[in-house]
């Protein structure tokens, strides 16, 4: 693919044949009247399981090349893969090719079009001396390993599914914190972004289910065992370094929007966390409920033990202001907790 090629087309020709002769598939065309795909592969129950997007060099062929491919899934999702939405988010490989550089996504379609670049783009230049080789071979194995698991999932796919879980993430179950094996969910309330209600099946209890690139079970735990925080039902490591976090749902009030606010029990809690060696990171008013008398802590993602727990990058500093010391990559202290406890009450 580092070859000089004088039309779009013949690059795609033979990024096809490449592709076709590693995987012993067969790319097709879709005509959607006003276009036309640059490459697809379908499933016979109607999925788009591949889809490709070519432009000759990178900034050539107009049009921004990640979202005019994800653009094309989605029309084939509304259009030809119409019936099989109601029992399928009909995930899809988009495959990006400009000029001699390749890149990866990923999209899904529930109630909206959810559509994630899942590498950068990857030069496919010939380096034999260069490890940047190595991040082309990955994303052709990527390719060879997705390609059996989507054939497989949509052969599996049957008509029984609700589409109102269609609209939610897809893990549905978790291990127990108490070791009580596998424990089944359902989904009942979209709260924010990442954040769900839900129901544990089949007895009904309400749960909180939160999806995080981090989180410190060992500090959520032990505030929970001094009755300082909702109880840790389960957790789990999820693919691409993603947690998901259940906990009990607290029917209670958000700090900021009490009146009478029990400034003494919150002085309790947060003398606890740091006497269990824990510090938290962002003790807004938002991450603390009160439950009648009990104060409760939540949102455990920046905590940590003391001297090593850390503050993401890419904190809002627009909005928000912080303690000083707090920044992007630096430790959190328990100076920085006491900080939030001032402004608190």
């Amino acid at each position: 693919m580092s070859e000089n090629f004088k039309t779009e087309g013949e690059r795609t020709d033979k990024f096809w044949e490449l592709l076709e002769h590693e995987n012993s598939i067969k790319f097709q065309r879709i005509d959607f009247g006003d276009a036309k795909t640059d490459g697809s592969l379908t499933h016979p129950k109607g999925g788009l399981m591949v889809n490709i997007e070519v432009k000759n060099e990178v900034g050539s062929g107009g049009g921004a090349i990640h979202v005019q491919n994800a653009v094309y899934a989605a029309k084939y999702a509304a259009g030809q893969a119409g019936v099989l939405r109601q029992f399928s988010t009909c995930p899809t490989l988009l495959i990006e090719l400009a000029g001699p550089n390749m890149s990866l996504s990923g999209a899904v379609f529930s109630n909206v079009v959810v559509c994630d670049q899942l590498t950068p783009m990857v030069s496919l230049l010939w380096q034999p001396h260069s490890p940047l080789m190595l991040q082309a071979a990955r994303c052709f194995a990527a390719v060879r390993m997705a390609l059996p698991r989507l054939l497989a999932y949509y052969d599996s796919v049957q008509s029984q599914a609700l589409r109102q879980q269609l609209d939610f993430p897809y893990p549905t179950s978790f291990t127990a914190s108490d070791g009580n094996g596998r424990v089944h969910f359902k989904y009942v309330q979209q709260l924010s972004c990442l954040c769900f209600r839900g129901s544990i099946q089949p007895h009904g209890q309400s749960v909180f289910i939160k999806f995080c690139r981090s989180y410190s079970t060992a500090a959520h735990q032990a505030m929970a065992t001094a009755g300082y925080a909702p109880a840790l039902l389960g957790f789990e490591q999820l693919v691409q370094g993603w947690w998901l976090i259940v906990q009990e749902f607290v029917d209670a009030v958000p700090w900021d929007e009490m009146v009478n606010k029990p400034v003494e029990p919150l002085k309790a809690v947060v003398c606890a966390l740091h006497a269990a060696g824990f510090v938290h990171g962002d003790l807004r008013g938002c991450n603390i409920l009160v439950a009648a008398s009990a104060v409760y802590l939540i949102d455990f993602e920046w905590a940590g033990l003391v001297g090593t727990a850390t503050y993401p990058y890419f904190m809002n500093h627009a909005d928000i202001q912080w303690p000083d010391g707090a920044g992007d990559g630096r430790l959190v202290t328990e100076s920085h907790d006491l900080w939030w406890l001032r402004n608190l009450i």
